[in-house]
Parts: structure tokens; C-alpha cells; sequence
């Protein structure tokens, strides 16, 4: 039996599970644990994935990169106008919409990994930079930083709803897509070479290693 094609490669579908993940226990050792070391450490863990992101959206596999779903804004209502229809447009990567919720899910992430760099509990935490900044800077970040993730909660909510809309309404499963790599009822013939769709995974390694020496300068050298 022919497999279905190929879309995302391996460093972007890790890259999401473990963000996903990790978002998962920033809530957990803020709101439970209320333990701020453990949730600086986790927040530099997404910071360094989120920077990675920037980068693999240069040199990843052809639907990981910026240039593939980053459309017009008229092309994302297009796409949510086309999905009141029985057979909307089946994207090999993200579609206009979706492309779109990719790039608000990074900035809103990468906002809140950068203010939480200068927090501080007033007692025994401070984050590496809450010292180059003054007290009113500082305290403006914070509550940027606890805004915001109530932001990123419901940009969340959304993309789930959206994924099970997909699933449930349109018989289009993205998480099994994200897991595998492969879709469902794309035509090969109209993808690229497969060696442009799953990049040696050398590059993956450079830019997190990249990104990691980037966030790590920061913690160590503030």
C-alpha cells in the first residue's frame, strides 16, 4: 500500500509536542507548584524552542518555513469563509488560517518566556535581568507577563477547537498529521522533493543548538 505523503518533518513535529508539553507544566509550576524556579527553568526551555522555531521557519522542511504559510490576511477569511462549505481547500501544510494562529502563538509564547526574564518574587527569586531594569519596568513586566498568559490560554482553546472542528466536521485528523508526518488526502504529485520536506536533521541540531546557547548566555550572564 502507498504511504500517504510526507509534510512535516521530524524537528518541526517534535518542536510541537514539546512545546505543548511544556506549556502544560509553565501552568503547572505556577499556579500549583507556585515554585519559581522550576518555572524559570521551564520557561527558558520554551524560550530556546521558541527561538528555534524562528530559525527552522528559514532553513526547515518546506512546510515548516514562514515563506510557505504565511499569506495574505484576505487568503485566511478566505479560509474561514470556505469551511461553512462541505469541502474546503485541503492545505498540505498550514493553511491561510491556521498559518496565521502559528505566528500569534509565537509571538504570544515569546512574549511571555521575555517578560518572564525580568520577574521576581520579591523574596528568593529574581530572573536574570530584573536587575537591569528599574522596579517600575520590572513590575510592568509581571503584569504584562500574568496577562498575558491568559491570552495565550484562549489562543489555545482556540487552536484546539479548531483542530477537533477539522477532525470532527471536515474528516481532516491534523493530529495524526503532527504525529506522523504524514496527511491524508494530499496528491503527492503536488509536493515538493522529499528532501526538501524532511531537511537533514543536522540543520535542526545547529539551530538548537543556536537557540540554546542564546537563552542559556542569557541566564548565566544576564
Amino acid at each position: 500500500m502507498k504511504k500517504t505523503p510526507l509534510v512535516w518533518d521530524l524537528p518541526t513535529r517534535l518542536f510541537h509536542w514539546a512545546l505543548a508539553i511544556l506549556i502544560l507544566m509553565a501552568w503547572v509550576t505556577a499556579e500549583i507548584q507556585e515554585n519559581l524556579e522550576r518555572h524559570a527553568l521551564v520557561g527558558q526551555a520554551i524560550l530556546t524552542l521558541v527561538l528555534f522555531r524562528i530559525l527552522w521557519g528559514f532553513v526547515g522542511g518546506r512546510h515548516a518555513r514562514f515563506t510557505d504559510f504565511i499569506k495574505h490576511p484576505r487568503a485566511a477569511f478566505q479560509h474561514l469563509n470556505e469551511l461553512r462549505g462541505p469541502n474546503p481547500t485541503h492545505d498540505a501544510g498550514h493553511n491561510a488560517a491556521g498559518g496565521w494562529m502559528v505566528v500569534a502563538l509565537l509571538g504570544l509564547i515569546g512574549l511571555q518566556a521575555t517578560t518572564g526574564l525580568f520577574m521576581s518574587d520579591g523574596v528568593l527569586f529574581d530572573a536574570p535581568l530584573y536587575d537591569r531594569v528599574g522596579e517600575a519596568t520590572a513590575k510592568l513586566m509581571g503584569r504584562i507577563h500574568r496577562l498575558n498568559f491568559t491570552v495565550i490560554e484562549i489562543a489555545v482553546l482556540a487552536h484546539i477547537l479548531a483542530v477537533f472542528t477539522y477532525l470532527i466536521w471536515k474528516r481532516q485528523n491534523l493530529i495524526g498529521a503532527m504525529v506522523t508526518g504524514r496527511k491524508k488526502g494530499i496528491d503527492e504529485a503536488t509536493l515538493t522533493p522529499l528532501e526538501d520536506r524532511a531537511p537533514a536533521l543536522w540543520r535542526a541540531l545547529i539551530c538548537l543548538a543556536v537557540a540554546f546557547g542564546v537563552v542559556r548566555s542569557i541566564f548565566v550572564w544576564g
